[in-house]
C-alpha cells in the first residue's frame, strides 16, 4: 500500500487499535436508546465492542451524558437484547448520515447482558 492509501476495511472485520481497552467489530444493528426515561428514540451501530459501541443517532447529546441503550442482534432463530446504562464519551459535531455519531461506554452490564454479548462476538 502507498504511502497516503487507506486502507478498505470489511464490514465484519474486527478492528484493535493502540489505547483501546476492547476491539471493535463493524456492525450496523438496530437500536433504541433513552433520554431521561423518556420516549425510545431509534438509531443504529458502526460499530460494537464488550466496552462499548459507536452510535449513530438523529440528536447530539452532551459529553458525560447518561441514558439507556437497546441493542438488537440475531442468534440464531431469535433476535436478543442488550439493554445497558450507558455514558456518552464522545460527539462527532457533524450530522452526517441522518445523525451524529456518539462513542458510548456500557456502565453497568449485567452478566445476563454480558453472556449474550460474549456469544454474540465468538460469532466473529
Amino acid at each position: 500500500m502507498q504511502r497516503g492509501q487507506k486502507k478498505k476495511i470489511n464490514q465484519n472485520e474486527i478492528v484493535s487499535s493502540a489505547g483501546r481497552q476492547h476491539p471493535r467489530v463493524f456492525l450496523n444493528l438496530p437500536i433504541e436508546y433513552y433520554v431521561n426515561n423518556h420516549i425510545p428514540r431509534s438509531g443504529h451501530t458502526y460499530n460494537l465492542s464488550p466496552g462499548g459501541v459507536m452510535l449513530n443517532i438523529p440528536e447530539r447529546l452532551k459529553i458525560g451524558q447518561p441514558f439507556k441503550l437497546a441493542i438488537f442482534f440475531a442468534m440464531g432463530a431469535k433476535v436478543e437484547a442488550v439493554k445497558v446504562n450507558s455514558q456518552v464519551v464522545w460527539v462527532d459535531e457533524t450530522h452526517t448520515n441522518g445523525g451524529y455519531r456518539s462513542g458510548v461506554k456500557f456502565i453497568d452490564l449485567s452478566a445476563a447482558d454480558q453472556n449474550k454479548l460474549q456469544k454474540f462476538f465468538e460469532k466473529f
